[in-house]
């Protein structure tokens, strides 16, 4: 099993409902290999618990199934299953009225697929015989538009019957550090943004093994772990699998724009629209509006997900020549010398990581409400502007710009940063530089004088 990092809100979350030895019902949520029931088996650890996963089978199977679990929890193996659902929760009630339980029902969909009645049924039961009982019903599940419409949406019949619930997002890179240790922050980082920080995917990294090694075992070998992943993922979550390839594809190779991108799969731009929708919904890419102009109409779509972007950046056009065995040879000349290319919009991200915990942390003369990335016309100079980070703080704005590069920043990058910042209009301003391979002298020089400049380096 994986060592256990991160997930420290849900857990602690978890810990609470536990503790309050009443009836709780948790939802747990969130794509596939994100690592749900690898938080589940940690909670579940050395406590008194049911744990069922729902299969791809029709209800009679399930039922038994889910009866055998239940009856090896109580120690009655060999009994027959119920007949019912209603019996079998009945059963849960009774032995739940004066005992802390706790019954998982993981792949939830899968069950709610062969019984279409039981999202009503549990229903029933929250509302009388589990309510007055120490039952800790947990239900969880990776079909996203499932769990948000069918149990946790206003339609469904478990509306409001949740006492928490818990999306889980991929790991921040803190918790890939952690979980990597004592791989180096430079490849951790990388791998970070090749895998997208899912749980699963890291447990297959071997930290004896270097950076290059691990990437080309994971991807660029036809039995490696996320050689055909996104591929894989997409068929098992979407109708048409084609559609959604081209779509990736198109963006991967650098369309952004609902109408480019539509061009680029000879789609109608408003035939487009639901593909995006979901996409987002697997969280694979996510719509972007400029930081302070949410209602314009500057929408943009980018990957997300890190091994996605990874993937059909290299692997997808070059899977051929992996099949061949040439995949060692893939890696060095084609992906290798662009790597810190890639790495521009990962790193990014673990700006935002690094960010919001010096926000989190009260490092900041301000508090920051909101942030995001900003991009916009420079009129005078007749061209369009970006920000990586932008802050929106009680008093100040915050401006941030990543730097992935192999040489120091100087200070011309901040010169740049502080001309694109008066495009948006502040009373006053701070300016943060996150730079993975240090700064020059002029820029630290220059900053000792300033209090509105923070300089960070990246492998500090």
């Amino acid at each position: 099993m994986m060592d256990f990092v991160g997930r420290v809100k849900e857990l602690a979350g978890l810990e609470k409902q536990y503790e309050s030895a009443k009836f709780e019902f948790s939802v747990i949520y969130g794509r596939r290999r994100v690592g749900k029931t690898w938080l589940i088996q940690k909670f579940i650890q050395d406590r008194s618990a049911i744990y069922y996963m729902g299969i791809e089978a029709g209800a009679s199977s399930n039922l038994q199934s889910l009866s055998r679990e239940i009856h090896r929890f109580t120690g009655s193996e060999g009994m027959a299953p119920w007949q019912t659902y209603e019996d079998l929760f009945h059963y849960l009630a009774m032995i739940s009225k004066d005992r802390r339980i706790v019954f998982v029902i993981d792949e939830y969909p899968y069950l709610a697929a062969s019984a279409p009645e039981i999202s009503s049924l549990i229903q029933k039961f929250c509302d009388h015989e589990w309510r007055d009982s120490r039952l800790h019903l947990i239900l969880c599940g990776s079909s996203m538009s499932f769990m948000e419409h069918q149990v946790l949406g206003a339609k469904s019949p478990l509306y409001g019957r949740s006492t928490a619930q818990y999306r889980l997002m991929p790991f921040t890179f803190f918790e890939t550090l952690d979980y990597l240790a004592p791989m180096s922050k430079e490849d951790s980082a990388i791998i970070h943004c090749a895998t997208g920080g899912i749980a699963e995917y890291l447990s297959h990294v071997d930290k004896s093994k270097s950076l290059e090694a691990n990437l080309i075992s994971l991807f660029f070998e036809s039995s490696g772990r996320l050689y055909e992943e996104p591929s894989n993922i997409l068929k098992q979550e979407l109708r048409e699998p084609r559609v959604y390839n081209d779509i990736l594809d198109a963006m991967a190779k650098g369309s952004s724009k609902s109408n480019e991108i539509a061009t680029k799969v000879n789609m109608q731009s408003g035939a487009i629209n639901r593909y995006f929708e979901s996409l987002a919904d697997l969280g694979i890419i996510r719509k972007e509006k400029p930081i302070g102009n949410e209602s314009g109409r500057k929408t943009i779509y980018r990957i997300q997900d890190g091994c996605f972007r990874f993937w059909y950046r290299f692997v997808m056009p070059n899977q051929s020549a992996i099949m061949s065995g040439l995949g060692v040879q893939v890696f060095e000349k084609v992906v290798k010398p662009v790597i810190p290319e890639f790495m521009g919009q990962g790193f990014e991200d673990i700006f935002f990581d690094h960010f919001d915990k010096w926000n989190h942390d009260g490092l900041f003369p301000d508090l920051v409400t909101k942030r995001g990335r900003w991009w916009g016309n420079n009129l005078l100079e007749h061209r369009e502007e970006e920000i990586d980070l932008v802050g929106v703080g009680i008093q100040m704005k915050f401006f941030g710009e990543a730097k992935w590069r192999n040489e120091k920043a100087g200070i011309e990058v901040f010169q740049s940063l502080e001309k694109k910042s008066r495009l948006i209009e502040s009373a006053k301003r701070y300016y943060i530089i996150f730079s993975k391979s240090g700064f020059t002298e002029s820029i630290v020089d220059f900053s000792k004088d300033r209090d509105d400049i923070l300089l960070f380096t990246f492998l500090d």
